[in-house]
């Protein structure tokens, strides 16, 4: 009885009740060990993957139509690149995968799959991606890593002029 119940409390404590995705309180534990002195990072690949413009979507179409663009994300990323990785939802739209080997096939995985998914969607979306295997000549830490990934992810972002 004991084992079960640790388990409910853990799943309450470290997954999103929507997707069954990893949360950000997972997201910060597994940051806080590859900050360790000890943390080897040389095998670490971070993928962020943020669903574009979910907001215009609520607006449309309304929120459960917005919650099932997400929870078909979290399907896509699960089936996908989540076969090698871990999947952190860090918010509604927001994704953070991180795995300790080599994972660009499953990104390329992810695409199909997201196309075939949308093909037949009334409202279809789209995906803005950054990943990156960490690199020591250009990353010291995991957060360096992350904020790259970061970076690639706001380049095929489409940019907003502001009046």
């Amino acid at each position: 009885m004991r084992n079960k119940e640790s388990e409910k409390l853990f799943k309450l404590a470290y997954t999103n009740a929507m997707t069954g995705l990893y949360n950000r309180a997972a997201y910060e534990e597994r940051l806080a060990k590859l900050r360790r002195s000890t943390a080897r990072l040389d095998n670490i690949m971070v993928v962020v993957a943020e669903i574009d413009d979910l907001f215009t979507i609520d607006d449309i179409a309304g929120k459960m139509v917005g919650d099932d663009v997400v929870k078909t994300m979290a399907n896509i990323l699960t089936r996908t690149i989540g076969k090698k990785a871990d999947i952190y939802q860090l918010g509604g739209y927001y994704f953070v995968c991180i795995a300790e080997r080599e994972i660009f096939s499953y990104v390329s995985e992810f695409k199909d799959l997201l196309s075939f998914e949308n093909r037949d969607r009334l409202y279809p979306f789209s995906v803005n991606l950054g990943y990156s295997s960490f690199n020591p000549k250009k990353h010291k830490t995991i957060d360096d890593l992350v904020l790259d990934c970061d970076k690639k992810l706001m380049e095929h972002k489409p940019k907003i002029q502001i009046y």
